[in-house]
């Protein structure tokens, strides 16, 4: 009897992680496709493989999902794939926006400028608008990451969160990295902005000499700044000449 009911509290505690994995990994949100069309789906978001949420969607209809909840058991068929170019956005219930652009990697060799259609996280709407470019964890990846894949997955989902590449567009088709701009192109119309930058009234300059020597990748603190001085561009409507008396 006590070997019973030991093993019903840890079927008990296995059920109970299975759902708590569920939760984390597969995230309440809507698929946005063309004509305003939507589906209700639960997203997969594993910051393990962000490439599989940026590259292509996995999703469970909430059906299959109740029924993963309450069994705890992911069938093959219950998971679904979807390509970028089949939809035009997803939302997650907490917020977050995901929109599909079309984005060419000037960072590296001449291979990645073709330009690449990518599911990527909105994080400034407005004339300018802002994404994060997670890194992927599989194939061609740089030395540290390689060496983060191997350690703790909570230190690798942590590094991943704070080393991203901050893309930015403005009357263009693609986004830009932003470590490879010239700033001015994008809020140099709006005199106090560009005074408030040069003041460094947003923080970004201090910023932006520390995370040159960072290649192509920013992290929470950079984008923060960022952020600051584009919403004050965006909430300002754009062009605006500064008045002096």
């Amino acid at each position: 009897m006590k070997n019973s009911n030991t093993l019903f509290s840890l079927f008990a505690m296995l059920f109970m992680l299975v759902q708590l994995s569920a939760q984390d990994r597969f995230q309440k949100g809507t698929l946005h496709f063309k004509k305003g069309k939507t589906q209700e789906v639960y997203m997969e978001i594993d910051f393990e493989h962000p490439q599989r949420f940026q590259q292509g969607i996995t999703y469970m209809t909430p059906s299959d999902y109740e029924k993963y909840i309450k069994t705890g058991k992911l069938k093959g068929k219950m998971k679904q794939k979807m390509e970028p170019k089949h939809f035009t956005a997803f939302t997650l219930d907490d917020g977050r926006v995901f929109k599909t652009v079309w984005y060419s990697d000037l960072t590296g060799k001449a291979i990645k400028m073709i330009p690449k259609r990518m599911t990527l996280e909105e994080i400034a709407h407005g004339r300018i608008l802002m994404y994060k470019l997670y890194s992927r964890t599989t194939g061609r990846i740089n030395q540290e990451l390689g060496d983060m894949v191997f350690e703790d997955s909570d230190k690798l989902i942590a590094y991943i969160q704070d080393n991203f590449q901050l893309l930015i567009q403005k009357d263009s088709d693609n986004p830009k990295n932003v470590m490879h701009i010239n700033l001015l192109n994008f809020v140099g119309d709006n005199a106090r902005v560009k005074e408030n930058y040069t003041n460094n009234h947003y923080g970004l300059r201090d910023q932006f000499i520390e995370r040159q020597k960072m290649g192509i990748y920013v992290n929470k603190e950079y984008e923060a700044a960022f952020l600051k001085m584009v919403d004050d561009y965006n909430n300002d409507g754009g062009i605006k000449e500064v008045t002096r008396k």
